[in-house]
């Protein structure tokens, strides 16, 4: 009887619950049910596995829609897509592309590096915007659509590891700093950046499929090139200026944010919203001033400003947003994360493999980086810091986001493959034949990346 209550105790109950809701979102995604809805049912899901009483389980679905750095986030979301589509309205966006092809003269340097300019702004299904570009830079060529697609899509995505306009780059700082808060940003920042070197040189593997001519040089840009990329892109560093700008601003005036100490009482709602206007205040002030400038210098007409504003899909990340901020809180109202640790420290299980593969899956599930770092980061976190310690939790997070960031990248629910896929009229199968070894190449990179990390530390 002892041995029977014994292997029933090993049964890792917290974690079978957890992927049970990770299966019920990818079911529903499969089922063509919106991620909102899909993660929301996966947060429902979590509460009652965990045998969470029906009044508490609604008490932490208010509770996690109302948090400041939920309603942070959503702003900030709001601001960085209505400024995309603002940019795409006043022009600049086609300016800054012809000027960077004049400016890398060889075609196949310009087709990796125009999806990467547009991707320094995350809008939903950018690759679309970036493809009749990379089609323009191919020319009479004889590249396929799938090494099209792929190369537009691939490099649309390189900064996605820790470039700070990205909301799941956002969420993940805002996550981690709840864990571990002398990480920070520029602690983020300084460890994800060799992620972009390695897709970028993963990359390579896709663009030496691409016909020899692409190889080729133009003559040189015409002076005062780079001078005109400079003030079309004013938007873009000018939100970095002002972000830097007002967060030392921050700092001087009213000194060091409140922080939530682990094993100390919970933070006050006056504390937790000076915390969330440390984060994203500046930030949002800058995408303001952005905005505007955006609108007055590029004479944006009163009417597309009104239909900017209104644009659906905006609300709908948005909503995406709220529905992961919910699940993650859900998961820390349940105490996932430390029932989690728990078990894989009873079961032996490598906390690397977990690390790894939740936020890959999730990636799959969502096709987003707020989905994956939404639903996963929670979970792996508190695991990580369960185990071997908040101060521990810097290369992990890189194992995790570099997974993750993989999971979405090979995910048939990405917008940007399916837009880039039927822009270039091709398939999953021909761009997936391009992606995947320089995913793989990626990941290796990664990994590699992340024992020498931990071993340094």
């Amino acid at each position: 009887m002892r041995n029977r209550w014994y292997k029933l105790r090993m049964i890792p109950t917290a974690l079978l619950s957890t992927l049970g809701a990770f299966a019920l979102i990818l079911l529903l995604a499969r089922l063509k049910v919106p991620l909102a809805p899909a993660i929301l049912s996966g947060a429902l899901a979590t509460g009652l596995l965990f045998r969470t009483p029906p009044v508490k389980l609604l008490g932490a679905f208010v509770d996690g829609a109302i948090h400041p750095m939920t309603i942070g986030l959503i702003v900030i979301v709001i601001a960085l897509l209505t400024l995309s589509e603002m940019m795409k309205q006043a022009g600049l966006l086609e300016e800054i592309v012809s000027q960077v092809r004049a400016l890398l003269r060889r075609p196949i340097t310009a087709m990796a590096a125009l999806p990467a300019i547009i991707g320094l702004l995350p809008m939903p299904g950018g690759a679309l915007f970036s493809a009749p570009m990379v089609a323009a830079t191919a020319g009479e060529s004889n590249s396929s659509g799938g090494d099209l697609s792929a190369v537009n899509y691939w490099f649309r995505h390189v900064w996605e590891y820790w470039w700070p306009l990205y909301p799941g780059v956002i969420l993940a700082v805002s996550l981690i700093s709840e864990v571990n808060s002398q990480l920070g940003w520029w602690g983020f920042i300084a460890r994800q950046l060799p992620l972009s070197v390695f897709m970028i040189g993963a990359g390579l593997v896709i663009l030496r499929r691409l016909h020899p001519e692409l190889h080729e040089a133009s003559p040189a840009p015409p002076p005062g090139t780079r001078r005109r990329l400079l003030r079309s892109a004013a938007p873009i560093w000018g939100i970095l200026l002002i972000w830097l700008a007002g967060t030392l601003a921050m700092y001087l005036v009213l000194g060091e944010p409140p922080k939530q100490v682990r094993s100390a009482p919970a933070l006050r709602p006056g504390e937790l919203a000076m915390a969330a206007m440390f984060r994203f205040g500046p930030l949002t002030l800058g995408l303001l001033a952005s905005l505007v400038y955006t609108a007055i210098s590029g004479r944006v007409p009163g009417k597309k400003v009104v239909g900017v504003l209104k644009n659906v899909k905006t609300y709908k990340l948005a909503a995406l947003v709220l529905a992961t901020m919910i699940f993650q809180y859900v998961l820390k109202f349940v105490g996932a994360p430390s029932d989690i640790g728990a078990e894989m420290e009873n079961m032996h299980v490598p906390v690397e493999l977990v690390v790894a593969l939740l936020p890959f899956i999730a990636g799959m599930v969502t096709g987003l980086a707020v989905g994956f770092v939404g639903t996963s980061f929670p979970v792996i976190l508190g695991l990580v810091a369960t185990i071997h310690g908040a101060a521990a939790i810097g290369p992990y997070v890189v194992l995790a986001y570099a997974f993750g960031h993989m999971g979405q990248m090979i995910s048939p629910l990405h917008l940007c493959q399916i837009m880039s896929n039927q822009y270039f009229k091709t398939g999953y199968r021909a761009v997936y034949r391009r992606i995947i070894p320089a995913a793989i190449i990626t990941a290796i990179l990664a990994s590699a990346y992340f024992f020498l990390l931990r071993w340094t530390m």
